[in-house]
C-alpha cells in the first residue's frame, strides 16, 4: 500500500528526523493550495512513498529550505526558475538532472526548449512544477461586433488596433501594478523582431543601448502615442472595479498579454472562455522568423545532500513521465510537460496544441531569464518608460548601467 503523509510545517520542523523513513521522499513546496493535487499525483508512483509538506508563508519557506540544504534537506523542493535558482547551483546544493532530461528528450517526450528555464553551463538542475505560455487574450465579442479576424501578420494586428480605437475602446491593456508586469511588453517586442538578440541581451552578450532595444521601445511608444495602449495605471487582475481584467471582460480593453495561468481570473470576470474570449500568439514583426512564444516554468529540484537522493531522483523520473504529467494537467489545467500527456481542455489546450503542432520556439520569460539583480531594478526603469514614453533613451542607458554593474563582476 502506498503511504502518503501530509504534515503541518510546525510538526515537520519538530519531528522530521523521526518521521522520515528510508525510501520515503520528502517534498517541500510553497503552494499550500496545491497540497491535495500534489498528493493525488504522487500517489500514482508505485516505487516511492512521499511526505508532502506545504508552507503557506513564502518567507518561512525560503528560510527553511535554505537552512536545510546544508544539513538535512528534503529530497525534493520547489523554487523559482532561472537566475533565481542560480545561487543554489553555484553552491553545489542541487543535483544535476541532465540524465533524466536527456532520456525524455531522446524519446521525444519533452521539449529541449523547456530545459533552458533550469539550465546553467549546459546542465539542467530542475524539472517543471508548472508551465505557462504567454499568448494574447482577446475579446471575441468585440471582434465579432467589429468584424475583426485573428491577425496573421503584424500589419493585420495594427490594423485591428486602429479599428478598435475608432470604436472608442482601448486595444491593449498594460499595467505597472506590482512593478513586475512592466517587462511583459518589453520582452514581447524584442522577440517579435529578433529572438536571438533577446536571448543574448538577457545573458549579457548584447546591450540595452543596442539598436534592437531602441526599436522595441519605439514600437512600444508608438502604440501608446496612437492611443492603442492604455497608460498602465489600472490594477491587474481584479474582477471588479477599474482593473485591466474587468475592463477586458466589459469589452473596454480588447487585448491583454498574460500567462495562461490567468485564464480562470479572466473567466471569473464574467466572460465565457471559448465563446467570449480566446487566445492567439502575436505574429512576428519580421515575417521571416519562425513562430515563437514566451513561457515561464516553476522548478522542482533535488537537494544534492539529501540522504535518500537516489529515491528523489527516481521520483523526478516518475514526475517527467506521461502518467504523472497527465494527472497533473488533469488536476491543475497546466500545459503538460510531457508531450504525450493529454492536453487540458478549453482555450489553454487549444493554444498549447497550436504551439506543439507548429513547433513554436519557446523562449524563457525575462523575469527568470536574466539575473535577478538586473531584473528587479529593470522593472522600475521600464515603469518609468510606461509613465513617460519620451524617456526611453534615458531608460536604455539606465538599464545598460544595471547590466554593466552585474556582468563586470562575473
Amino acid at each position: 500500500m502506498k503511504k502518503l503523509t501530509s504534515l503541518f510545517v510546525g510538526l515537520l520542523l519538530f519531528f522530521s528526523a523521526s518521521l522520515s523513513f528510508a525510501g520515503e521522499v520528502q517534498l517541500y513546496h510553497d503552494k499550500a493550495g496545491w497540497q491535495d493535487w500534489w498528493i493525488e499525483t504522487l500517489a500514482l508512483d508505485s516505487n516511492n512513498t512521499y511526505e508532502v509538506t506545504p508552507f503557506a508563508d513564502t518567507s518561512s519557506f525560503q528560510a527553511t529550505v535554505r537552512q536545510s540544504l546544508k544539513a538535512d534537506p528534503p529530497g525534493l523542493f520547489t523554487w523559482w526558475a532561472g537566475y533565481r535558482m542560480k545561487d543554489m547551483v553555484d553552491s553545489g546544493l542541487v543535483e544535476d538532472l541532465s540524465p533524466i532530461w536527456d532520456k525524455y528528450i531522446a524519446a521525444g517526450e519533452v521539449s529541449p526548449d523547456l530545459a533552458k528555464a533550469f539550465q546553467f553551463d549546459g546542465k539542467t538542475y530542475a524539472v517543471p512544477s508548472l508551465i505557462a505560455f504567454w499568448p494574447m487574450y482577446y475579446n471575441k465579442i468585440v471582434y465579432k461586433e467589429l468584424g475583426l479576424s485573428v491577425p496573421k501578420t503584424w500589419e493585420e494586428l495594427e490594423s485591428n488596433f486602429d479599428k478598435i480605437k475608432a470604436s472608442g475602446r482601448v486595444a491593449v491593456g498594460q499595467t505597472i501594478e506590482g512593478r513586475w508586469p512592466t517587462f511583459i511588453w518589453f520582452e514581447e517586442f524584442l522577440i517579435r523582431s529578433d529572438p536571438d538578440f533577446y536571448e543574448d541581451l538577457v545573458e549579457g552578450r548584447a546591450k540595452y543601448t543596442d539598436p534592437q532595444v531602441e526599436e522595441a521601445f519605439l514600437t512600444w511608444k508608438s502604440w501608446i502615442d496612437k492611443g492603442w495602449m492604455d497608460d498602465g495605471s489600472a490594477a491587474f487582475g481584479f474582477t471588479t472595479g477599474d482593473s485591466m481584467n474587468n475592463s477586458f471582460s466589459k469589452g473596454e480593453v480588447v487585448h491583454m498579454l498574460v500567462g495562461t495561468w490567468f485564464a480562470s481570473t479572466v473567466t471569473g470576470g464574467g466572460i465565457k472562455e471559448g465563446e467570449e474570449w480566446g487566445y492567439f500568439v502575436l505574429p512576428n514583426i519580421d515575417p521571416s522568423l519562425p513562430p515563437s512564444v514566451i513561457f515561464e516554468a516553476g522548478p522542482i529540484m533535488v537537494a544534492a545532500n539529501a540522504k535518500n537522493k537516489q529515491d528523489a531522483l527516481n521520483a523526478i523520473d516518475f514526475w517527467m513521465s506521461e502518467k504523472a504529467s497527465a494527472k497533473w494537467t488533469e488536476l491543475m489545467f497546466f500545459p503538460p510537460h510531457n508531450l504525450n500527456a493529454a492536453l487540458p481542455g478549453g482555450e489553454v489546450g487549444a493554444i498549447v496544441k497550436e504551439i506543439n503542432d507548429k513547433g513554436y520556439r519557446q523562449i524563457n520569460r525575462y523575469w527568470e531569464a536574466t539575473p535577478t539583480v538586473i531584473c528587479e531594478a529593470a522593472v522600475d526603469e521600464l515603469a518609468k518608460f510606461v509613465i513617460d514614453p519620451s524617456s526611453y533613451k534615458s531608460v536604455m542607458e539606465s538599464l545598460q548601467e544595471l547590466a554593466d554593474n552585474y556582468w563586470s563582476q562575473q
